[in-house]
């Protein structure tokens, strides 16, 4: 039981760290607009600013950390022209599953070296910084840490979309009286 409040606790801490890192910088992406974006480049800038936030929570103190990071200064100069993550990570995923079937059909023997090599490169290709991880524990340890820090990232965000939604109602709720 002391082991789950402690994980808790520094969960909680994780998500208290990135909320205030998020919105520092939400700030200086906004002050360092200088034109009205349209949803889109909105859209890529809360993104952007989610994932220095993220990283910045962590430090640098992760490949993937550092890896997003230096990812970072390329964005903030053209908000429009990036893929959005999820896209990215859907369509691997499909393929993925279409060539793991397309080869369990050719040959009818797929062998747990080529399983394992397999998933361990799309693992790579999924966690930031990824590929340059050769050490298959640390590669399982990064990815570990960055889906911890991904899962206090949604769950903030969902925790800000919640409270959009309701107050977006109130509001609207008084002005219909």
């Amino acid at each position: 039981m002391f082991y789950d409040e402690a994980m808790m606790n520094t969960y909680n801490m994780v998500k208290q760290r990135f909320i205030k890192k998020w919105i520092n910088t939400l700030h200086m992406l906004d002050s360092s607009i200088e034109h009205p974006l349209n949803v889109t480049e909105r859209k890529n800038a809360i993104r952007l600013s989610s994932d220095l936030a993220i990283a910045a929570t962590r430090s640098g103190s992760t490949v993937w950390s550092r890896t997003l990071i230096s990812r970072s200064g390329n964005k903030t100069t053209n908000l429009t022209t990036n893929k959005p993550m999820a896209r990215r990570i859907l369509k691997k995923a499909r393929n993925r599953m279409k060539n793991r079937c397309s080869t369990l059909r050719r040959n009818g023997n797929f062998t747990a070296k080529v399983g394992v090599r397999k998933r361990t490169e799309l693992l790579k290709s999924l966690v930031p910084g990824g590929e340059l991880i050769d050490d298959k524990d640390y590669l399982i340890r990064e990815t570990l840490d960055y889906i911890v820090y991904l899962r206090a990232q949604v769950d903030v965000m969902r925790t800000v979309a919640a409270v959009d939604l309701v107050t977006g109602n109130l509001t609207n709720d008084r002005t219909n009286k």
